[in-house]
């Protein structure tokens, strides 16, 4: 008897391996991901802007980040006191304008000088739902808590979406042809708007992602709403809010993950470096027992080895 419907993937024709650098770009759910993989110690950079969850603004950035485009002095919005960006996240703000400036520009540079060396990009759409700054019409990345009667609130249009991340990925693949990009929709539920609007806007954001793949040979999905909603299919997978999967649903979306994209000797890497995680984190009965000292021995004898093994590898 079957009380629940498994989503089984097929594991992906190429593998990701530990010392292939990965970019992660998106929502919060780039940064659940982004989190597991530094904690096995891939290489990994997970959302250097900030979380942002909305296609064409996540378009506008790759655009930044692909042209090396820097922002200047005049862009800069004040809201409560800090200096904000509409396109990047408020983490990049600062009390002073400069900072604020060289936060976001060196940011940019950073990842630019990356471009050549990512062979994964993992791009979280969240919603098609934005913001139009009425005095340029553009759609921000944040609203930094700015007044609401400056912008307009508009559902995009799937078409509108896939011009702005089409453009950005031609712009990408110029650089970088061989850049493996995998897509995924975010299983956190956007609801402050309802929950009719929050379904359309997922079914907008996977038709986009489909286009997408479709149109690039780079361009993958990985099913992350899906394995929520169809596979897990039940509120003790959330928080207590309702709306973020909690980090048991986030542990099984990432098994799927590893399914598809990692080979076995990934996994067996994987493994011994869970052992030390655990080893490292083991609270000891007597720190100055002769059993102990033995035991950090063993635990620092283990990670020279890895490392001898994996020199790209920092423990």
């Amino acid at each position: 008897m079957l009380f629940r419907t498994e989503l089984y993937l097929q594991p992906t024709d190429y593998k990701i391996e530990h010392d292939q650098l990965i970019l992660l770009l998106g929502s919060c759910f780039s940064q659940n991901i982004g989190e597991r993989l530094q904690n096995y110690k891939f290489k990994s950079i997970s959302n250097p802007f900030g979380t942002i969850f909305h296609p064409i603004a996540l378009g506008k950035l790759l655009n930044y980040v692909t042209q090396n485009e820097q922002v200047h002095a005049e862009q800069l919005l004040l809201s409560q006191g800090i200096y904000v960006h509409p396109d990047f996240h408020s983490s990049l703000g600062d009390i002073d304008q400069t900072k604020a400036l060289f936060n976001i520009n060196n940011t940019i540079s950073s990842i630019h000088h990356l471009l050549k060396d990512i062979k994964y990009l993992f791009i979280t759409l969240g919603t098609t739902i934005g913001y139009r700054l009425k005095s340029n019409e553009n759609i921000v990345a944040n609203c930094h808590k700015l007044p609401l009667d400056i912008f307009n609130k508009e559902d995009v249009s799937v078409s509108e979406c896939s011009k702005s991340l089409s453009l950005a990925i031609e712009q990408l693949l110029q650089i970088n042809s061989q850049i493996k990009i995998i897509f995924t929709v975010s299983p956190v539920r956007h609801i402050k708007d309802g929950i009719i609007a929050n379904a359309r806007s997922k079914a907008k954001l996977m038709s986009l992602a489909e286009n997408l793949e479709a149109q690039y040979e780079q361009v993958t999905y990985f099913p992350a709403y899906e394995i929520m909603m169809d596979d897990l299919r039940d509120y003790r997978y959330y928080e207590k809010d309702l709306i973020h999967p909690n980090d048991l649903a986030i542990d099984y979306i990432w098994e799927k993950f590893c399914t598809q994209y990692f080979d076995e000797n990934t996994i067996q890497i994987m493994q011994k470096i869970e052992k030390i995680n655990r080893a490292v984190s083991h609270r000891p009965f007597n720190p100055s027992s002769k059993e102990h000292k033995a035991f950090l021995a063993k635990v620092e004898e283990d990670k020279i080895n890895l490392m001898q093994m994996y020199p790209w590898m920092k423990l």
